[in-house]
């Protein structure tokens, strides 16, 4: 058996996660459920998932959300220094330099990350070493999409007409 692709996650990630089960985020966290990733973060990560999933979603939902992702056993690298931070301040802010020296040193194998604006760019891409993905792309890339039921199209314009 391979080893699994081991998956730096941003913080937005967890939080979309928590906010939509059904959406490509969650459904990382269930494909880690099952040992075909491992997932990646740090502490100061999973704190920034902490406060903005009870800061936006509520705190019933993140205690919810904390029993989805406790029995994932998230690797913890350590805080990436001063130095490594610097390091990649060149090419993104300095709110999330910490992401991509963290997947640096954690040794991941692809950055997961929604933020458009200062990690999924392509000035970021094109210098970072390590690929950076969405969410969705990654499922794609490598198969994780789950195929659609026959009849999905069928009940979708369905809907579609009911409403009119």
């Amino acid at each position: 058996m391979s080893t699994p692709l081991r998956l730096f996650l941003d913080a937005c990630v967890l939080v979309t996660a928590a906010n939509s089960p059904e959406g490509g985020s969650a459904r990382i966290l269930n494909i880690a459920s099952e040992g075909k990733v491992k997932i990646l973060a740090t502490r100061m990560v999973m704190h920034e998932a902490k406060v903005n999933i009870i800061d936006l979603l509520g705190r019933s939902l993140w205690v919810w959300f904390y029993r989805i992702v406790a029995p994932l056993h998230v690797s913890l690298s350590d805080p990436p220094g001063k130095k490594e931070k610097a390091d990649w301040l060149k090419i993104t802010s300095a709110e999330d330099a910490h992401v991509l020296a963290a997947a640096i040193k954690g040794k991941a194998d692809i950055l997961i990350s929604l933020d458009r604006r200062h990690i999924l760019n392509e000035s970021v891409q094109k210098a970072f070493p390590i690929p950076i993905m969405s969410p969705g792309d990654f499922l794609q890339k490598y198969n994780f999409t789950e195929p659609k039921p026959e009849n999905h199209e069928k009940k979708k314009n369905q809907k579609r007409l009911e409403k009119k």
